[in-house]
């Protein structure tokens, strides 16, 4: 299941990608621009995902009435709950995972990019990618290293190919060519982030300098789900009593941080950016859609609607009399 999505999405996002590579002159500065452009496209579904909250804020004390008055019947409590959804228009279904699968989706199609920088960036055809790989494993072979790669690293063959070319500069030179293999030892020195190398994955084991993309992520992550816990709790305040709400504010950010370890570090920029553009789009939603502002809206286009069928109804009358 994981490959299919990653193959269908990864061809989707592989031209964007190459295009603003080749615009900007900078993979990081491209990665950036694909990143705020997906957030761009998915922000009508965090602006209605908004908006729903603060329809269920304004809902809270009439629920909280229904479930006092039966307290001791939680179907009856649950059948006048929903009923009262239904009334006030309010999909309880868009508070759920819907908006988190499909930023889920991009993601996986987005790894599965970044895992094939060669082939989605440089857009090198399918045989000189091959090719290359046909070169590593048969010097790898005949130095007997190659053993030492495994079948769990067939997806990073890409990125093993960036991170050591120069080793095999000559072999590559014949298989691919002197323009390509220029190319390549081109996007290689783009291929960085403050000096680091993205094609590196962090050792745990070695405190170093590639510790900080991490560390970066873990901040990020955390930032934004204190953020977001608070804004909930402010909504809700019986979340607060809720002991699975502060688990998950530190989950995510401790899943980045051993996630970011395990991946190259191009995977943990990334993380990094998507972190710091979801904090900027949830604070300027919350600010321009704040749910004071939503549900003086909503009670508004109520009493439009209201005030219409009032005057329908009393000319419909009027009609009648005469």
């Amino acid at each position: 299941m994981y490959d299919a999505i990653r193959a269908f999405f990864a061809p989707l996002l592989s031209w964007p990608l190459s295009f603003l590579y080749e615009w900007t002159g900078s993979y990081v500065l491209a990665i950036f621009l694909l990143t705020l452009f997906i957030k761009l496209l998915l922000l009508p579904v965090s602006i209605k995902q908004q908006k729903n909250s603060a329809k269920q804020t304004r809902l809270n004390a009439k629920v909280n009435r229904i479930r006092q008055k039966y307290a001791n019947n939680q179907q009856k409590a649950q059948q006048e709950i929903q009923e009262l959804y239904q009334r006030e228009g309010f999909g309880a279904a868009n508070m759920g995972c819907m908006p988190m699968i499909i930023q889920m989706l991009v993601m996986i199609g987005l790894y599965g990019v970044m895992y094939k920088p060669i082939s989605s960036v440089l857009r090198f055809s399918s045989e000189k990618v091959e090719a290359m790989k046909k070169v590593m494993a048969t010097v790898l072979e005949a130095s007997g290293e190659s053993g030492k790669r495994g079948r769990s690293n067939v997806s990073m063959d890409e990125i093993n190919i960036l991170k050591s070319y120069k080793d095999f500069s000559g072999e590559l030179t014949e298989a691919i060519g002197a323009e390509n293999f220029a190319d390549l030892a081109e996007f290689s020195e783009k291929f960085k982030f403050l000096g680091l190398d993205l094609s590196v994955t962090p050792d745990k084991g070695d405190f170093n300098a590639y510790w900080i993309i991490p560390i970066l992520a873990c901040i990020t992550a955390m930032i934004s789900s204190i953020y977001m816990y608070m804004k909930q709790r402010k909504q809700n305040p019986e979340m607060a009593k809720n002991p699975a709400m502060g688990c998950m504010t530190f989950m995510s950010p401790a899943m980045s941080l051993i996630f970011t370890f395990m991946f190259p570090t191009g995977v943990g920029v990334y993380w990094i950016i998507s972190n710091i553009l979801s904090f900027v789009q949830q604070v300027l939603v919350s600010i321009l859609y704040s749910p004071k502002k939503v549900i003086a809206q909503q009670m508004v286009d109520e009493t439009v609607v209201r005030r219409s069928k009032e005057n329908t109804t009393k000319l419909r009358v009027e009609n009648e009399k005469k």
